[in-house]
């Protein structure tokens, strides 16, 4: 019993507070390191993070503990014409969410057991998004609030001396809340949680010095059912995560310098698609969901340079195009998913050879989606009178701090 309560209290302080994640609903990257390198991580084991990302590249950061914090502020607003009063208050005004800046943790410790396996374990704030707008669409707030944290206990093995492998578990717990929709008496969706699971596998080699290569699978993670007590019943939702699969590169031309460049597939569709996500149980009438998300790929491009032993110096850059359908106005300005271009840098100093403080930024380009949405529904299941046109836009801005340990 007290195993569990500690799992439950691991994760919940990586899904303390919602954040409006870069890659759709995912973060670029774990912790000041990865973050500041644009997330390229598959063949490049800088960190303990490592682990969430590619567990293969635990083999080659020896024994340490990376403690991280992230300040993540996201600016989203949206305007909308097209819907008379009592629907919308001011047709065409602009709104701007009340969301606040949230806190996200990265927690890693990695231990050599011999020379050819090393375990490790983590904490991590994975994914989220959400918006806290006034009273204005459908004449009510507009409230979405979801996030998700992951226990990763992980392990590698080293084939040789240039090949190795790895796996983690991703033992996860997630949080969703809603309110949106008051006009069309949808009642708010009060804080449900659910348990998920999943696994992480990858493989990394070193094909010759100056070169590496990395690949890793994430499966689908699999969640509970939320479920949502409301005064006329009971709704289930259902709602995982998807799976992706990322291929790097490590080039170090030279020696104080490092070049990381990742590719990305996230499949979206499966979990978010049309229809997505979806009642498993409708006691009450709510308005389905239909995201209608297509599958995003994801460029992510790092360097590091080392003018010194003590020094280093990141930057790098994150593409994802939005994976957004422009005709699902509503979902669109309650999950505004827009992020694209984010630009990245950070440093990292060596007090010691045990010691090391590492910063890091990055912001995310302001990213605008524009279109409408013919007819949304009333509650009865009929044509509503619609949004004949729309715009959702949003900017990012993080900052990381954290430290690492070596023994």
């Amino acid at each position: 019993m007290r195993k569990i309560k500690f799992l439950a209290a691991l994760l919940a302080i990586a899904a303390a507070s919602p954040a409006l994640a870069t890659n759709g609903m995912r973060m670029i990257g774990f912790g000041p390191v990865q973050n500041s390198m644009g997330g390229a991580s598959a063949a490049t084991s800088l960190d303990g993070a490592v682990m969430a990302s590619n567990p293969a590249g635990l083999a080659d950061v020896g024994g340490r503990f990376d403690f991280a914090g992230t300040y993540f502020k996201p600016t989203v607003s949206y305007s909308a014409t097209g819907i008379a009063p009592p629907f919308v208050n001011n047709p065409g005004a602009t709104l701007d969410s009340n969301r606040g800046a949230s806190p996200i943790p990265t927690i890693a410790y990695v231990k050599p057991l011999n020379d050819q396996f090393t375990v490790g374990v983590g904490v991590f704030g994975t994914s989220g998004m959400g918006v806290d707008y006034p009273a204005n669409l459908f004449s009510g707030v507009t409230y979405t609030s979801y996030m998700q944290g992951r226990l990763t206990p992980a392990v590698a093995y080293k084939l040789n001396d240039w090949i190795s492998a790895g796996v983690t578990l991703n033992l996860m717990l997630a949080q969703m809340k809603y309110d949106v929709a008051s006009g069309f008496n949808q009642s708010p969706h009060n804080a449900a949680t659910s348990f998920g699971y999943g696994a992480t596998v990858g493989v990394k080699a070193r094909l010759v010095k100056m070169l590496a290569i990395g690949a890793a699978y994430e499966t689908k993670s699999s969640f509970q059912d939320f479920s949502f007590d409301l005064p006329t019943g009971t709704d289930k939702l259902t709602f995982d995560q998807p799976m992706t699969a990322t291929f790097g590169v490590e080039v170090t031309p030279i020696e104080m310098l490092l070049v990381a460049a990742d590719v990305q597939w996230i499949n979206w569709s499966d979990t978010m698609g049309q229809g997505l996500p979806k009642y498993s149980q409708n006691n009450t009438g709510s308005l389905p969901f239909n995201m209608n998300w297509s599958d995003q790929w994801v460029m992510k491009l790092g360097v590091q340079a080392s003018p010194t032993r003590s020094l280093q110096l990141r930057a790098g850059y994150n593409y994802g195009k939005m994976p957004l359908d422009p005709t699902r106005a509503f979902e669109n300005m309650a999950f505004p998913a827009v992020a694209e271009h984010h630009v990245t840098a950070g440093v990292g100093y060596a007090f010691s050879p045990t010691f090391t403080v590492n910063v890091g930024a990055m912001y995310a380009l302001n990213a605008k989606l524009t279109g409408s949405n013919g007819a949304p529904p009333n509650p009865d299941g009929s044509g509503g009178q619609g949004i004949t046109s729309y715009t959702t836009e949003m900017s990012q801005f993080e900052l990381d701090m954290g430290i690492a340990y070596r023994f």
